[in-house]
C-alpha cells in the first residue's frame, strides 16, 4: 500500500524541475499524488491543507529544498522544506 507521504514525494519529484525553475524558493501543497497549489509561505499551504483535505492527507514542501523527516508530524507539518 502507497502512503499520502510517498505518492506525494512522487508527484513532487515527477515535477521537481518545473517546480524549482517557475516556484523556486515557494511551498507546494500536495494531495493524493498531484500538486495541488503553490504557495509563498508554508503556513498558508498548511492551512489551506488541513481545512480542505484534513490532518493527514497532505503534504507540503518547500520548493528547491531537500524535505525533512519530523516523525509523526511528516505528514501535516512543515518547517522549512518539510514533506
Amino acid at each position: 500500500m502507497t502512503t499520502e507521504i510517498e505518492r506525494n514525494r512522487a508527484a513532487y519529484a515527477a515535477e521537481k524541475e518545473r517546480l524549482e525553475k517557475e516556484h523556486f524558493g515557494r511551498v507546494a501543497l500536495l494531495h493524493a499524488g498531484q500538486v495541488v497549489e503553490i504557495y509563498n509561505d508554508t503556513g498558508d499551504a498548511y492551512l489551506v491543507g488541513i481545512n480542505t483535505y484534513g490532518l493527514g492527507k497532505f503534504t507540503i514542501q518547500k520548493i528547491g529544498e531537500q524535505p525533512i523527516s519530523l516523525g509523526a508530524f511528516t505528514m501535516c507539518l512543515a518547517d522549512e522544506g518539510a514533506t
